[in-house]
């Protein structure tokens, strides 16, 4: 912040130091931001390994996203809400792709920068990017620019004694009562122990809320991010589905039939996303998990929800339990894979243990 304001020029551009510009990136930025006064713009983020530099580009028709935790998602764009496809200039995005974006700096002052009382690192971009929205301003992504980011795997900022997770919470709590409104409880569901972290006074931004007139985030969701739906009171975890570095993931295998397999987590794959509910089932919009027993080998698989016994699971302690047996990643020795089954309990087998990335509500003894 201390360098947008006592930047001259008429423009202010935002770039993490582990990045390197590619051919005419800065063109299209402008060019967008010219027809588009009040727009914060940002380039395709392209990926450079932190190990070797090499450079790989990135799909150029993501946009990005976060879920009630506020952990960033990128999204495939869709042509709903954004005119047909990808457009060659520009598509609108509910949040700005990291710490990397262009912007008006007299529309930058007015909206009163990025907010000072966010501690070291987090949520940033996310902040900004309702705060735009909401008051006036639109997201856009521009295919045409391109930039390579570091991603590295650690941070390089020293952090207070308690840690960085609890500097995430406190910025993360402070957007959430700053811009969710009602649903900041959504937020509070996912995030329990955010409530007993105390943030600053975030009247400032509230009085900048009624100064610059301000939409309700609801407006965000019905226009902006229909994609983030709230989450049902029936749901007791959600997220997902993990034994360590590998999760539960769906596949289609062929026309209505998907098939169920463990696979390396990936943060924003829809796939990769359960829900587990008060009913027992487990589920992926209007699927759900289920299992056909009258087989040598008991099968797993994704079929339409439908209230019956095979699709009704339960939890003791980090056992998945369907009818008396427990969800196993068993190994085939025969054929030398690994494969999805029930088999009888066994509270020690580390292959029949699962954790979810979310736990809404307490469901007793672990």
């Amino acid at each position: 912040m201390i360098g947008a304001q006592k930047s001259t020029g008429s423009h202010v551009i935002f770039l993490d130091s582990h990045c390197e510009v590619n051919a005419d990136w800065l063109p299209p930025l402008l060019q967008v931001v010219y027809e588009h006064p009040k727009a914060l713009v940002s380039p395709v983020i392209d990926i450079i390994d932190a190990e070797t530099f090499q450079y790989k580009p990135s799909s150029g028709n993501l946009k990005g996203g976060f879920d009630w935790a506020f952990n960033y998602r990128w999204q495939a764009t869709s042509e709903e809400g954004n005119k047909g496809s990808v457009d060659s200039t520009f598509f609108k995005s509910p949040v700005i792709h990291g710490g990397l974006f262009l912007t008006n700096k007299s529309w930058f002052n007015e909206l009163g920068g990025l907010d000072r009382g966010l501690d070291i690192w987090g949520l940033e971009n996310i902040e900004i990017s309702i705060k735009t929205w909401l008051c006036g301003g639109e997201v856009l992504t521009v295919p045409c620019s391109r930039v390579g980011h570091v991603f590295r795997s650690r941070h390089p900022y020293s952090f207070p004694p308690n840690g960085s997770m609890t500097t995430y919470l406190k910025n993360s709590k402070r957007v959430a009562e700053a811009w969710l409104d009602e649903y900041k409880y959504q937020f509070y569901d996912v995030k329990p122990q955010a409530k007993h972290h105390t943030i600053n006074s975030i009247e400032g931004i509230l009085s900048l809320k009624r100064k610059l007139k301000c939409k309700p985030f609801q407006w965000y969701l019905d226009n902006i991010y229909p994609e983030l739906k709230p989450v049902s009171k029936d749901v007791l975890a959600m997220g997902q589905l993990q034994q360590e570095n590998l999760c539960l993931q769906s596949q289609v295998v062929k026309e209505n039939k998907t098939a169920i397999a463990l696979a390396p987590c990936v943060a924003s794959k829809p796939e990769q996303e359960w829900h587990f509910a008060k009913s027992g089932e487990l589920h992926q919009g209007k699927n759900c998990l289920t299992a056909k027993l009258n087989a040598k080998k008991p099968k797993i698989y994704l079929a339409k929800c439908s209230n019956n016994t095979k699709q009704k699971w339960s939890r003791r302690r980090r056992l998945l339990m369907l009818q008396g047996l427990c969800l196993e990643n068993a190994m085939d020795t025969v054929i030398g894979h690994f494969y999805l089954t029930l088999n009888p309990c066994r509270q020690k087998a580390f292959s029949q243990k699962w954790d979810f990335s979310m736990e809404l509500q307490s469901w007793g003894d672990r």
